[in-house]
């Protein structure tokens, strides 16, 4: 073995290592990231989308306000509530968007707070309460005596602020399935100036059987004979009932999605006038739910009166934040360098001899297709990638690289052709465009400190959804590239004048 074959070999062997610490690295990386995210982590204040400005009345103090929360219910399923039409029919019947993300702790914080999910920080956080339950001016604790009633998740309703809250944090208590049915009606019947219930079955049977399962119906059935209990109750209140989100067909929210974001509200009782409207903002119906309690949002709320509200309806730009500048700005100049990168890979691919046409068959070879297919069978064989989605969640992600496996296996052959010749220009080629890619959805979505250890929340419209699968294809590519290369470096010996890993013997010359 010559010494040239030997560098090669050394040099092989040193890029595969550095791959395979890619591959641990990004995978690492990714799933550290998604448990942070959904569990931990809130991100700093940041201001709220202007809403369109209008004028109009806000809604008159009444003596007692009852609000009913049907978690993960959109508005499809509400229309089959007969409890729940029945309270829009005698007022206001409103398309509510609950604003990015769709999740339910930060909609109820939105909804408590005046403050949209944004301008609190709150943006994802599920299974785990706030540091601190709200403090005024959040609404709850503004009302001296207010209460609330939750079917299950404790957690949620012990961050909201209320001076009396059930069930308590940690297990649910013993018989807690078969009693607070009566707790909750106890609530709303008694004098509490405000007293919010909280369904979750509906929400429930969405994320373990998904929206088009009899569970899901079951669910909604037995909600909407709880509302008719609850209004039954205390039939001279002003009553608000709503939902926090929908759910994907298959079960699963949170993302952008206007399907998901977009759910109903239902106003009635004293002062409340007949008729439709909206969408409205979350933060438009606190300062309704304020109004009619006679407290005060923080000055920074940025809620409408409710008539000025349905003067005005939402649209996405009122409700989704804006990307910042500057982090789109570094991202599409990583993507320019993953572009060049991915061209000069191309440009060294070259066929044997001066044949031009097999030189250029070779360089359309060379483009990262494996990326294309990959990304598009992810789509094809499963779906696009959102927030709502539950495969983006899985730390291992099984699911998404099934999938991507077509993909896959389009970059282990493509190596296996080009790299013969200038392996490190074919692994320029298929792997610059895709890691940059991925390091610039990592840049726009505010993920790039997590890196180093900063506890941040990465959520974004649209491209925290795709962050999951890029850094899944960018660490499975690593791999595959990072074994191909120890293949190449185990070969039998070479002819001196071949790259290593050709398997070609030496022979004499005839």
């Amino acid at each position: 073995m010559t010494a040239a074959t030997v560098r090669s070999r050394l040099a092989c062997l040193a890029a595969a290592a550095v791959l395979a610490t890619t591959f641990f690295a990004v995978t690492g990386f990714r799933r550290d990231l998604y448990v942070a995210l959904t569990t931990r982590y809130d991100a700093p204040p940041a201001p709220a989308v202007p809403l369109p400005p209008a004028t109009g009345a806000g809604l008159e103090p009444t003596a007692r306000v009852r609000v009913v929360m049907i978690d993960g219910a959109g508005a499809d399923t509400a229309a089959t509530m007969p409890a729940w039409n029945a309270v829009c029919a005698r007022g206001l019947d409103l398309a509510l968007d609950v604003g990015f993300p769709t999740v339910s702790l930060p909609v109820e914080v939105a909804l408590w707070t005046g403050r949209t999910q944004q301008q609190t920080g709150v943006l994802f956080h599920s299974g785990s309460p706030l540091a601190a339950p709200l403090a005024p001016p959040a609404i709850p604790p503004q009302v001296a005596d207010s209460v609330a009633v939750a079917e299950s998740h404790p957690y949620i309703v012990q961050s909201l602020g209320f001076a009396h809250a059930q069930p308590p944090l940690g297990k649910l208590p013993v018989g807690w399935a078969d009693r607070w049915v009566g707790e909750a009606i106890h609530a709303v019947a008694g004098p509490s100036r405000l007293a919010f219930v909280h369904i979750l079955r509906v929400d429930t049977a969405g994320h373990k059987f998904g929206k088009r399962s009899p569970a899901w119906r079951d669910a909604a059935v037995s909600s909407d004979d709880i509302v008719g209990k609850l209004v039954a109750a205390a039939p001279d209140a002003r009553w608000l009932v709503l939902a926090d989100h929908d759910h994907l067909p298959g079960g699963g929210h949170g993302s952008e999605d206007r399907a998901i974001r977009v759910v109903r509200a239902c106003l009635a009782g004293p002062g409340i006038p007949v008729g439709r409207g909206g969408p409205v903002s979350v933060v438009d119906l606190s300062r309704a739910l304020a109004d009619s309690l006679g407290v005060r949002l923080a000055d920074d709320a940025p809620g409408r009166p409710l008539f000025a509200a349905l003067a005005a309806p939402v649209g996405d730009r009122d409700v989704l934040p804006p990307l910042p500048t500057g982090r789109v700005a570094l991202a599409l100049l990583v993507l320019a360098l993953g572009v060049a990168v991915t061209a000069w890979g191309i440009a060294g691919v070259r066929s044997q001899g001066a044949d031009r046409l097999k030189t250029s068959v070779r360089r359309i070879v060379a483009a990262p297709w494996w990326w294309a297919i990959a990304l598009i069978a992810l789509v094809v064989v499963e779906t696009t990638p959102t927030l709502s989605t539950p495969m983006i969640y899985k730390p291992k992600g099984l699911t998404m690289a099934d999938a991507m496996a077509p993909g896959l296996a389009v970059l282990a052959a493509t190596l296996a052709v080009l790299g013969r010749r200038a392996w490190g220009r074919a692994l320029a080629a298929q792997l610059g465009l895709p890691f940059a890619a991925t390091l610039a959805v990592v840049i726009v979505t505010g993920a790039a400190p997590f890196a180093w250890g900063e506890p941040v929340c990465p959520v974004v419209p649209r491209w925290t959804g795709w962050m999951s699968p890029l850094l899944l294809s960018a660490a499975m590519a690593a791999a595959v590239a990072g074994l191909g290369l120890l293949a190449s470096a185990a070969l039998p010996a070479s002819d001196p004048s071949a790259p290593p890993g050709t398997g070609r013997s030496r022979r004499a010359a005839p």
